[in-house]
């Protein structure tokens, strides 16, 4: 468990997720070993959609999130049919015929014994024949198997671990579903702040434009430079445009991955940045083993390769079983009527050159490749967490750096215009500051997006919403 430093920082990490959200993708995601509800969640529809509205929608609408749980469900389905091979198995059967041929049974003098008194019976070869007729024969058995009980235990267990497996499918596609939404949120907010900025821009150099030509009025400035100013404005309402047709498919692509209505309008909220917060390596590195999906999946495969040597063991154990059985023969002459038997019966392959003995060598060798596979899920999650750790401390440096810039680029502009207003600055100085500050703001949006996205990666790496 984490210390309470770290957990401090996790809850940072997941700031941006409400206590609402995270109580609904815990019960949506911890399924193993319990019953999983899926509740449907009802949001007031508003054009303004937030993380945690996005993250909920996803995690109950989402198709793939959908299958996932589908294949618990069917899961619980294969289990109870196994369930059912250890009760007792009834068939029963109804055949009705009519004879076509004339028939005859014949009986041999002495069939039926020779008595000192009375003499043979029959006294002579006897025939006696049947006329053409309707015949019914029914038969009725209720088998219950014995020494099968415990391989059929096996395989339930089998089933159930096929259950568990299943469990941390539907968790890690919760997981990947709740990265890829706030990834693609991310991205949406930040084509939606550069559609803001562009409109900054485009306002900025409308007004420029207007002391530009009244510049060229006056004869300081030549019709070269407000040709270019108005090159520069068109090229910013051609930029606005194709951003907006960018964020029209964003938001689409978006919608399907909520799983609704492609045309569902709504908008992103602004998300600040947060200070920055320490994570505890080790502990991080021990919550990821506990909690990635990839490893405990890994550690169920063993399991399920153990199971199915000892499934193949018991084969060498015989079928043994209680069996019941009533037959009726109806309108059938000169056999009993009805008959009732009870006994055991018995099946054992005594001889199979070898088989049983190679399918079991072949399973233990599933258990060392399940082994090394756990071993190699193990590597893979401790080299992904360190590696997150990284990208978000990279990122957090990065929002430093841009901020500075930023500030510095605005100042310069602010003083570049004062000196243009009063003639002591070049219009293309104007213009190559108005260049270098939209960089510096495009830079430093783009920072802090890098830097929720790395968190989101951590929060994935750990396994966490």
């Amino acid at each position: 468990m984490l210390t309470k430093p770290l957990k401090t920082g996790i809850l940072k990490i997941l700031s941006v997720s409400s206590l609402f959200t995270i109580l609904a993708l815990y019960f949506a995601i911890n399924s193993f070993s319990q019953e999983v509800v899926l509740e449907e969640v009802i949001i007031e529809e508003t054009t303004e959609l937030t993380l945690e509205e996005a993250l909920v929608i996803a995690v109950t609408e989402n198709p793939k999130v959908k299958n996932a749980f589908l294949n618990i469900k069917k899961a619980d389905n294969a289990i109870w049919a196994i369930k059912t091979r250890l009760f007792p198995e009834f068939d029963f059967s109804l055949y009705e015929a009519y004879h076509l041929t004339d028939e005859a049974f014949e009986f041999k003098q002495g069939a039926f014994g020779d008595f000192p008194i009375i003499g043979p019976i029959p006294a002579e070869n006897t025939s006696i024949e049947t006329t053409p007729d309707f015949t019914t024969f029914i038969t009725a058995t209720a088998s219950q198997p014995i020494s099968q009980l415990y391989e059929i235990s096996l395989l339930i267990k089998q089933r159930e671990i096929q259950k568990a497996l299943y469990d941390q499918e539907f968790k890690a596609d919760v997981l990947n579903t709740a990265d890829l939404v706030k990834n693609e949120y991310y991205k949406i907010l930040k084509t939606q702040s550069s559609l803001e900025a562009q409109n900054e821009k485009i306002v900025f150099l409308t007004s420029l434009l207007e002391l530009v030509n009244r510049d060229v009025e006056q004869e300081r400035l030549l019709k070269k430079d407000s040709l270019e100013v108005q090159a520069r404005l068109a090229r910013a309402e051609y930029k606005k445009f194709k951003l907006e047709n960018s964020l029209a498919t964003q938001k689409a692509k978006f919608n399907k991955l909520l799983g609704r209505d492609i045309e569902t309008p709504f908008t992103v909220i602004p998300i600040g940045y947060a200070a920055p917060f320490t994570v505890n390596v080790k502990e991080a590195e021990e919550l990821a083993l506990a909690q990635r999906p990839e490893v405990e999946s890994a550690e169920l495969e063993i399991q399920f390769a153990e199971n199915e040597v000892k499934v193949k063991k018991s084969k060498y154990i015989p079928e043994v079983g209680v069996q019941f059985q009533y037959i009726a023969n109806l309108n059938v002459e000169l056999l009993p009527e009805n008959i009732a038997t009870i006994g055991l019966f018995a099946k054992w392959d005594i001889f199979d050159w070898g088989r049983k003995q190679s399918e079991i060598a072949e399973k233990r060798k599933s258990v060392i490749q399940a082994q090394n596979r756990l071993d190699e899920a193990t590597s893979d999650v401790l080299i992904d967490v360190n590696s997150q750790i990284r990208n978000l401390e990279e990122a957090t440096a990065l929002i430093g750096v841009t901020e500075l810039e930023q500030i510095a680029a605005k100042e310069n502009l602010r003083v570049v215009m004062n000196k243009y207003k009063v003639q002591d600055a070049l219009l293309t100085q104007v213009l190559e500051a108005e260049s270098s500050l939209e960089e510096k703001n495009s830079d430093h949006e783009e920072a802090i997006l890098d830097y929720w996205s790395a968190r989101a990666n951590l929060d994935r790496a750990i396994g966490e919403n």
